[in-house]
């Protein structure tokens, strides 16, 4: 199973994100309303540490791109983008229409945010990013706790 994980910052407090999950693919959009990265990467750490679902939040101008993330197990997760039309609506999930659903393994999924994060701040650094994004900083302690996560999910495996 291949996953990529793209994220980008595309104008002055916009950013796009694309997911591509073997021959599934999505790409979304985000204002900086939101803190639609440090939303995202805190749902996956989430995920991860063991919480059975998450929600991430990417703002539109209007509208709303909610990200489910539902853990089936210890190694897969069921990743579900819905769209709703309006801002800051808190309808239920079942008002949104989905536009993207799949499941793959947690890691997998997991360490593809983790590395296009990576690009992103090597491709901007914290300064370009702020200047980019505007209202937020980049989510570095939410980056950092999901490398811890990463690290220490890898080291389970690897202990006979």
């Amino acid at each position: 199973m291949s996953i990529e994980f793209r994220y980008q910052l595309t104008g002055a407090g916009w950013s796009e994100c694309t997911l591509i999950v073997d021959d599934a693919h999505v790409t979304v959009t985000a204002s900086y309303l939101s803190d639609a990265l440090r939303s995202l990467i805190s749902a996956v750490c989430r995920v991860l540490e063991g919480t059975d679902e998450a929600t991430a939040a990417f703002d539109e101008e209007p509208g709303e791109f909610r990200w489910r993330l539902f853990r089936n197990d210890d190694e897969l997760v069921r990743v579900m983008i819905l769209e709703f039309d309006d801002l800051w609506s808190d309808k239920p999930d079942s008002d949104g229409k989905p536009i993207f659903d799949v499941r793959c393994r947690l890691r997998t999924f997991a360490g593809a945010v983790y590395d296009g994060c990576k690009r992103l701040l090597a491709e901007h650094g914290h300064t370009g990013y702020k200047e980019r994004w505007h209202e937020h900083d980049f989510p570095d302690s939410e980056f950092e706790e999901l490398k811890r996560l990463l690290d220490a999910k890898q080291t389970r495996r690897t202990k006979p």
